[in-house]
């Protein structure tokens, strides 16, 4: 009986079945990871198609004048709250003093690198501690910071 349960758990797995479609209105969001190539070598992530958000936004003048920046739209308040539960214990006070991580405070990185470091991580850094409005609020905090 465990057996025939695992099996029909597996079943679906890795199915080809061409009836499985992501539905239309599915959140999607671009690869931004670095690659690596056949040969072992670090490559960017291909291009995003004309279709997507992400080569939308990067081609437009942000909304404060600068090129290809897109404006942090979350609450800075709100992104206060979350940081502190979900980032301080790496980038304590507030992210004004350095621990495991560094001090935000004064940071040249910009609003999309902000947004990319919380989504993918990058060193000692987990990505994915934030996501959906907790994540633009937490960029828009950094923002407001930097």
């Amino acid at each position: 009986m465990a057996s025939t349960a695992l099996i029909g758990i597996g079943a679906g797995c890795g199915s080809s079945d061409s009836a499985s479609v992501t539905p239309a209105d599915a959140t999607t969001i671009d690869n931004v990871a670095a690659q690596t190539d056949s040969e072992g070598k670090t490559v960017s992530a291909p291009a995003a198609d004309s279709g997507s958000s992400a080569a939308t936004d990067s081609q437009a003048p942000a909304p404060d004048g600068g090129e290809g920046e897109a404006a942090a739209t979350g609450d800075v308040a709100a992104g206060k709250a979350v940081f502190e539960a979900n980032c301080q214990g790496c980038h304590p006070n507030g992210g004004t003093e350095a621990g495991v991580g560094p001090a935000l405070v004064g940071s040249s990185l910009s609003t999309d690198q902000v947004r990319n470091q919380i989504v993918n991580g990058k060193g000692a850094m987990p990505g994915g501690l934030v996501s959906g409005t907790d994540l633009d609020n937490v960029v828009a905090y950094v923002d407001s910071i930097k």
